[in-house]
């Protein structure tokens, strides 16, 4: 484990940073002391275990590295994760959300197995085995307001799947965390027309898009898109 300073990030809650601005390093808090996801490296600062997030791993992570308008995060903040595979990102946010809860759902049967697996230990987040495009099946699992939606997942049909989540869970005010993949959704059409696309399906589903991010120097072919329910 190395032994280096860290700083608080000056924006987002429960995130630590090191290095210069232009070449900064994320970290969390580790909540499951001890024990890594997928591999990550281990911090040690002022005899407190941190994780650092790769950006090429978690595109949350490159989200943050792309300095948003928007804080969508908190410590008490209730999530829904909409594809959450093993876990990667949701370990790290896990990290962040001390008093709230994270729904995870994850449809393929593999990927829950490993994602209760890398979660058994945080209490924070309930694993839920269905299907995304179909949001009344497991609303049975959820028990709060929802602040935050985040979605990744391969389908054709993303931003349609968002908004199906964002109107049947989602509180007024709350925010749409969109990772957009143009192949998944047309892999011969080119990448910004397929954002453009999907942003009017958004606003024509009379949701506010705050801001744009692009990130494909950790994703290819990726945009994320943060929306606002009016």
């Amino acid at each position: 484990m190395a032994i280096i300073e860290l700083r608080n990030h000056p924006k987002f809650h429960n995130v630590f940073i090191s290095g210069p601005n232009e070449k900064l390093k994320l970290y969390t808090r580790n909540y499951d002391i001890g024990n890594r996801v997928y591999g990550e490296k281990f911090i040690i600062s002022k005899g407190i275990e941190y994780r650092q997030w790769d950006p090429f791993r978690s595109k949350l992570a490159a989200i943050l590295l792309e300095n948003p308008i928007s804080n969508f995060l908190s410590e008490g903040l209730n999530c829904l994760y909409l594809g959450a595979s093993s876990g990667t990102t949701i370990s790290h946010l896990s990290d962040i959300v001390k008093r709230g809860v994270i729904y995870a759902v994850e449809f393929a049967e593999r990927s829950m197995r490993q994602l209760i697996q890398n979660t058994l230990n945080r209490k924070n987040v309930i694993p839920i085995l269905d299907d995304a495009r179909y949001p009344a099946n497991f609303a049975k699992s959820i028990f709060s307001n929802i602040d935050l939606i985040y979605q990744d997942v391969a389908q054709p049909n993303q931003a349609e799947i968002a908004i199906n989540n964002c109107n049947y869970y989602l509180k007024d005010g709350g925010l749409l965390i969109l990772i957009i993949k143009s192949q998944s959704i047309n892999s011969v059409k080119k990448s910004e027309l397929v954002y453009a696309q999907e942003k009017r399906i958004i606003e024509k589903a009379g949701y506010y898009l705050m801001e744009s991010i692009n990130i494909h120097k950790y994703a290819a072919n990726h945009i994320v898109l943060a929306v606002k329910k009016r």
